[in-house]
């Protein structure tokens, strides 16, 4: 009877003992985590300074793209060698990933490992290499490759920075870590930059975080060395890896000892437990997730100055933390926030100042152009310089547009349209030529790269027109715009004396020089032309623009 009293017992406290025992081991896997962020936290400023160095070398290779592009690499290292500590070498390559110039080592080197050529032939803007060891320098170096493409988009060669590894890991420390944290660089092979406690790590565990691109946490355990905690993280894109360690935590840590009381606690009294569980779940972890889901929604929208940690001083420490975690992180998001609008404010500034000056410029170019028209007796010189001064008042319509236009990347077509048509019907004097010129436009947004040619085939078009469509009786042009799920699609006709699209080319029928530039126009915003005329009848240009073009 005893030995089944002890087996009903056994049996009733088993469920008990089983959930203990799956408790026990969440608690590690958490205490894991813990472990993990803990260590990035405790890291992050010299984790912040490796990854700034990096993106500010990614961001100044693109400031100084055209400087390498003309061959000024010493320029270039020499004004970005105190900025950037860990540079090596500046260079521009041709199309084959020969060093063309290069700056300090001297050109003629070719890129050392051919694949990131080659990824930036079929596309990529920026690579990231892995790292190699460069006989030039004596020391391990990775670099950054930004391609550069012709007006066309054809790949034309590429420039790139050399950065010291060892003197990445330099910054980390720099940085000061907690005493007992170290910050390495380690590559994809696991080698070790700027580590006292080891020289590689397990290529499969940088395997495993550069497939998930998250951080993981090792636990490194050598023969005659105590363990030790080593995260690794991804430094951007590429191959290289941020390792963050110290020493692991002994027995009688909290990481170890929580497991250990997940399994004896549920031993006390099963009514007790159940009630202490209801109660805890109830008031400890659910009232509190009501509150950080609050918050997080109060962070989504952008109220990044709602300081939540102090709410939570009577939480569980673990959601605590979590909520001191997310004002940092809210601070964090909020100063970044702010930087990133006043430097949007700044640039867009700048670019209005910029199409307002050039709008200034060309005017005065016009105003050149009228003064030398006005001495010119030649009829063809006088007719050129008036095609050049329309030319050129387009353009100036289109800056105007473009620093009035609220939004700097779009343009609003349909007043921009109706200004540039209105003064070129004023300066081509359609009124006093008796042309009518009617007016339809849907209301589009297009690229503002898209204004210029836009802009230079409505003139070649409506001064083709003017020149050979009309009779001293006059007649009609019409310039419409619409937009469908194709495209956007301008359309230009006129009721003129039309011609015969099968005949010869000639200035006579209108399809000399002005013919040419529209379908340059036309290529230029990646649109399909289509012309249909015939005597008699008149003609219709039909440009279609395809979404995305």
């Amino acid at each position: 009877m005893r030995k089944r009293l002890v087996m009903t017992l056994v049996a009733a406290l088993m469920p008990i003992l089983l959930l203990s025992v799956f408790s026990a081991y969440l608690d590690a896997a958490k205490g894991l985590d813990e472990r993990r962020v803990d260590l990035l936290l405790l890291s992050d400023d010299a984790l912040d300074s490796v990854e700034k160095s990096i993106d500010q070398a990614a961001l100044l290779l693109t400031l100084n793209r055209d400087d390498l592009a003309r061959g000024r690499c010493t320029k270039v290292y020499n004004n970005l060698s105190e900025i950037i500590a860990p540079l090596a070498n500046v260079a521009h390559f041709d199309t084959e990933g020969v060093a063309t110039c290069s700056a300090p080592s001297d050109a003629g080197w070719t890129l050392p490992d051919p694949e990131n050529n080659e990824r930036l032939k079929r596309g990529e803007k920026l690579v990231r290499s892995d790292t190699y060891y460069s006989n030039r320098d004596s020391d391990w170096l990775f670099s950054i490759l930004l391609r550069l493409d012709d007006d066309e988009g054809t790949f034309v060669g590429s420039v790139g920075f050399e950065l010291h590894t060892a003197q990445l890991a330099a910054l980390a420390h720099e940085a000061g870590p907690p005493t007992g944290i170290e910050v390495a660089v380690v590559d994809d092979r696991g080698e070790a930059f700027g580590s006292s406690r080891f020289a590689k790590l397990n290529p499969d565990w940088v395997a495993t975080v550069s497939k998930e691109q998250t951080p993981a946490l090792f636990v490194l355990k050598d023969k005659g060395a105590k363990p030790l905690d080593v995260v690794i993280k991804p430094l951007g894109p590429g191959n290289v890896f941020a390792a963050i360690s110290r020493e692991s935590p002994g027995f009688w840590s909290d990481f170890t000892l929580r497991p250990l009381t997940s399994i004896g606690l549920p031993l006390i009294a099963f009514s007790v437990a159940l009630l202490a569980v209801w109660l805890a779940i109830d008031s400890l972890v659910l009232r509190w997730l009501s509150r950080l889901t609050r918050t997080v929604r109060v962070y989504g929208a952008g109220r990044y100055q709602f300081k939540a940690g102090q709410t939570f001083d009577k939480a569980p420490d673990e959601i605590s933390r979590l909520a001191r975690a997310m004002d940092v992180m809210a601070k964090d998001i909020g100063e970044r926030d702010q930087d990133l609008k006043m430097a949007i404010a700044s640039r867009d500034a700048a670019v209005r100042e910029i199409h307002h000056r050039v709008k200034n410029n060309l005017q005065i170019v016009t105003s050149f152009l009228n003064l030398q028209g006005r001495q010119l007796r030649d009829p063809e010189a006088k007719a050129a310089i008036s095609a050049a001064r329309h030319r050129i008042d387009a353009l100036a319509i289109v800056h105007q547009t473009l620093y009035q236009n609220e939004r700097l990347e779009q343009v609003h077509l349909k007043p921009f349209l109706t200004g540039l048509v209105s003064h070129l019907s004023e300066a081509l004097g359609m009124e006093e030529s008796g042309v009518e010129i009617v007016q339809d436009y849907e209301d589009v947004m297009r690229p503002a790269d898209d204004a210029i040619p836009m802009a230079l085939f409505i003139v070649e078009a409506i001064t083709n027109a003017m020149k050979y469509a009309f009779g001293p009786e006059g007649g009609v042009i019409t310039v419409s715009l619409s937009v469908d799920e194709t495209g956007t699609t301008l359309k230009i006709s006129d009721n003129g004396r039309g011609y015969d699209p099968s005949a010869p080319s000639d200035q006579e029928n209108g399809r000399g020089l002005g013919t040419k530039l529209m379908s340059a126009f036309s290529r230029q915003l990646a649109a399909t032309l289509e012309v249909e005329a015939s005597p008699g009848v008149g003609c219709q240009l039909k440009l279609h623009m395809p979404d995305g073009s």
